[in-house]
């Protein structure tokens, strides 16, 4: 019986300092971001600041001068929060006059029918066009997933990397002190919810070393992916390298450096422009 009682009394202790966690977390970070008040023709982008689909959706804002303001989404702590608010799980999403709409490639889309110019495609070119669009889907679907993943490892490799970025704060001092420690969890969660094992590297840095190849060649004596002005494949495509900017020995190799040089070119030429007038 007194073994018993123990084993209660530990669990209940146990339950106890677990809600009483939950708690001091909750107080010290509110479970849901901080919403800016904006009017009724300012976008509001919830973002990740490292991910790459959210990069694309805030240069193309840059470059069409539509006004926005960001919201920045953790992962995990504001899951809760995405789903209720904006119906479903995916990051990046707006806001725009009580809409709510996701994925990058949707959004675009959506201010490409409202905004119409500055054009990111050509008029009456319609081969240009499917190009243009083909390349996005390219960067989006086939570009990004393995530079994904191998950043995943490299960060599971160098937990210093995620000590040392202000990207994974949580907003709680606690954590946010001791990031290389709980480093290595986080980015086996990643590695697990993206079905990546360790022995996938030498795999997965021949396949970003040949997609580098490829858009190497398609740059040759070019300043533009398609056409000769910038275009949404540019954008996208310059937006998805940010990525392999997180792993020093693709982004370091002098192989590829006239690929950074472009994507820089092409960040500058996508810089804020005056604010748009938007319906």
């Amino acid at each position: 019986m007194e073994k018993e009682n123990k084993n209660i009394l530990i669990g209940a202790s146990a339950a106890l300092l677990t809600f009483a966690g939950a708690v001091w977390v909750k107080k010290q970070i509110p479970l849901s971001p901080k919403i800016p008040v904006v009017d009724e023709n300012t976008v509001l982008l919830f973002q990740r600041s490292y991910s790459p689909f959210c990069v694309k959706v805030a240069k193309y804002f840059d470059y069409k001068g539509i006004p926005y303001r960001t919201v920045n989404v953790i992962p995990v702590l504001h899951k809760k929060f995405v789903k209720e608010y904006s119906g479903q799980e995916l990051i990046p999403f707006i806001k725009y006059k009580g809409r709510i709409l996701h994925d990058s490639t949707a959004i675009i889309k959506y201010f490409e029918e409202v905004k119409p110019e500055p054009s990111l495609l050509f008029k009456d070119e319609s081969e240009l066009n499917k190009e243009i669009l083909l390349l996005e889907d390219w960067a989006d679907e086939s570009f990004v997933p393995p530079f994904t993943k191998l950043a995943l490892i490299y960060m599971h490799e160098h937990p210093e990397v995620i000590a040392e970025s202000d990207d994974y704060n949580m907003g709680i001092s606690l954590v946010d002190n001791n990031k290389e420690k709980v480093a290595p969890f986080i980015t086996k969660m990643q590695l697990d919810k993206y079905g990546v094992n360790l022995s996938d590297k030498d795999s997965l840095k021949k396949k970003v070393r040949s997609h580098l190849d490829l858009l190497s060649n398609k740059l040759e004596n070019k300043e533009f992916l398609v056409g000769d002005r910038l275009t949404l494949a540019d954008i996208t495509v310059a937006s998805h390298l940010t990525i392999a900017q997180r792993i020093p020995y693709i982004y370091e190799d002098d192989l590829y450096s006239n690929i950074f040089e472009w994507q820089k070119k092409i960040f500058n030429a996508s810089k804020r422009r005056l604010t748009a007038n938007i319906k």
